[in-house]
């Protein structure tokens, strides 16, 4: 336990220290889900109407685009930095000590979501709670607390997938971008954040349903809409935490896997 904390607070003082380094990534990452909300209802409103959007879905959409950015950034941060972190390693010559150090690789891959996830907490309180107040009212700050501690339980029961597929991949293929490249956008798209699930057809449902987040994120979408159920609620976050633990030896194996890899082989320096 030592080491993991110690772990988490190396991750927190490398996330921290970069993004007060860098003041303008911060000011990005708070209007992202603005930009993206804007993007998705331009193109939105190019092809159908608002009115349509609304009878379909059963909420306005710039508020169910806007929650739905903030789903997808939350959990981008943690897949990210997950998925792309051997080869952040590789590349900036740390590799050789991730590797050669004590701690178990995948204590040091949990660590890495904890600084994203108070960051997420940040996030939430000003890009989507002003504007859920704005079409809630004083309700809507509640709807917005919740949705912010969902996105944080969405991103965590996502852990063990991106490190079984992402450091599974590396062992399969080595530290290559271009599997991780093609393998995101899908889990991304797969998650349901723009389009609900319950909409989707069959084929889609099923896929999406292997994911465990697309179940937080249905949750996340059936609170914004008005048709969260507790029986449905309690149904759908257990089916996440479900597959949290049917994936968590896929995670163990893998990361044990690419650490004997490392070990065999020896890595570039």
């Amino acid at each position: 336990m030592g080491g993991l904390v110690n772990l988490i607070r190396a991750e927190m003082m490398l996330v921290y220290a970069d993004l007060f380094r860098r003041k303008s990534v911060i000011a990005v990452y708070l209007v992202w889900p603005y930009i993206t909300t804007a993007l998705v209802l331009m193109m939105g409103y190019a092809v159908g109407s608002p009115q349509a959007f609304a009878e379909r879905v059963g909420v306005e959409a710039p508020l169910f685009v806007v929650v739905g950015s903030y789903l997808l950034f939350s959990t981008m941060a943690v897949v990210d930095d997950i998925m792309w972190r051997p080869i952040y390693d590789e590349s900036s010559g740390t590799l050789p000590y991730v590797v050669s150090s004590p701690t178990r690789t995948v204590v040091h891959y949990i660590s890495i979501p904890v600084p994203r996830f108070l960051f997420t907490l940040l996030l939430g309180a000003t890009a989507l709670l002003p504007l859920l107040l704005i079409y809630r009212g004083l309700e809507g700050v509640l709807v917005g607390t919740v949705v912010v501690l969902l996105s944080v339980v969405s991103a965590s029961a996502f852990v063990p997938l991106a490190m079984a597929l992402g450091l599974g991949l590396y062992v399969a293929g080595g530290e290559s971008w271009r599997a991780i490249g093609f393998l995101r956008p899908l889990l991304l798209m797969f998650m349901g954040v723009y389009y609900p699930r319950w909409l989707m057809s069959l084929p889609l449902y099923v896929i999406s349903s292997l994911l465990p987040p697309a179940h937080c994120v249905e949750v996340v979408q059936r609170i914004v809409v008005g048709l969260a159920e507790a029986r449905t609620v309690t149904v759908s976050l257990s089916i996440a935490l479900a597959l949290t633990v049917v994936y968590s030896p896929g995670m163990l194996r893998a990361a044990r896997a690419w650490e004997l890899k490392k070990l065999r082989e020896g890595v570039k320096t």
